[in-house]
């Protein structure tokens, strides 16, 4: 199975400096010794920032706490790719002059496809929108902004980024996608009322963000989209960020019960879960295959 579509990109291409594993069993071995070491530093961040930090007991302050607690993914991430590997940010997806405005792209496409979603629940009457009762303060609002900002780019590096882009040295595209959408749904399966619809979703999404990230050769773009994408759904639509409640936004979204309700909106996992994101995910998808590939300037 070939993807022609994905060979102008050149993250596909070690650097002559590199000292990667080829053995797909290692990197993943490899793998697994940094996702522990993420997770015991971000865990430790955690409780020390509930004790340290003013209103870290809060729901609103845990939540911001865990989004800021991923900057030791990045950290993580970079320094075992950078030393370790002896890899470049340029082989991370950090390239071309062009980053502002692919980053920006990103921003939009991400409130663009999730709205796309929120419009479809709202069409078939299975999500109804309604002012807050309290709106919330815009610093706040800007500080979830931020946190978000990280978080995003924070998973893109751990599982596109590094994971993906490792396996490829070694096996074929099509597997180095599918395997780390397949452990980025994996990823979520802990988290609060997940479902095999919503399990299904993540993974797709994983697709999209393995594929549009090897269409542009940067990783600027799904960053900033992956960020987005989850600002606006808890954020500013008021809706569960993957079975995660009680982020403050101006809007409160209501559920309708009912099986097939749930099954399009997602029901309390939140709209990851249900049948308008599959839609979406899956037009997006397409496009980002079949579309030409569109560089403002030679990279």
């Amino acid at each position: 199975m070939k993807f022609s579509h994905l060979k102008p990109t050149e993250l596909l291409t070690p650097t002559k400096r590199e000292r990667m594993t080829r053995h797909p069993v290692v990197v993943l071995l490899l793998f697994l010794a940094v996702m522990i070491v993420v997770e015991v530093g971000r865990g430790l961040l955690f409780q020390a920032g509930i004790l340290l930090i003013p209103g870290g007991k809060t729901l609103a302050g845990q939540l911001l706490i865990q989004l800021f607690a991923t900057l030791w993914t990045v950290l993580c991430v970079l320094l075992y790719c950078l030393l370790a590997e002896r890899r470049t940010l340029a082989s991370l997806g950090f390239r071309g002059r062009w980053g502002a405005v692919e980053y920006a792209i990103g921003l939009l496409g991400g409130i663009v496809m999730f709205g796309s979603a929120v419009l479809l629940t709202v069409f078939t009457k299975t999500v109804t929108l309604t002012p807050a009762n309290g709106i919330p303060s815009l610093p706040l609002l800007l500080l979830f902004f931020l946190g978000f900002l990280i978080q995003g780019m924070a998973e893109e590096l751990l599982c596109r980024s590094y994971l993906m882009l490792s396996l490829a040295r070694r096996l074929p595209v099509w597997v180095c996608v599918a395997g780390n959408a397949l452990l980025f749904s994996l990823l979520h399966i802990g988290n609060p009322n997940v479902s095999a619809v919503a399990l299904l979703n993540i993974f797709l999404f994983g697709v999209f963000a393995s594929v549009l990230t090897l269409r542009r050769g940067s990783v600027w773009m799904i960053g900033a989209l992956h960020s987005m994408w989850n600002f606006a759904q808890g954020n500013l639509f008021g809706i569960p960020v993957s079975g995660l409640k009680g982020l403050p936004s101006p809007m409160q979204a209501s559920i309708a019960e009912g099986k097939w309700q749930t099954l399009i909106s997602g029901g309390d996992f939140g709209l990851e879960g249900g049948l308008a994101v599959t839609a979406v995910l899956l037009v997006s998808l397409a496009l980002v295959i079949f579309l030409p590939k569109f560089s403002p300037k030679k990279q």
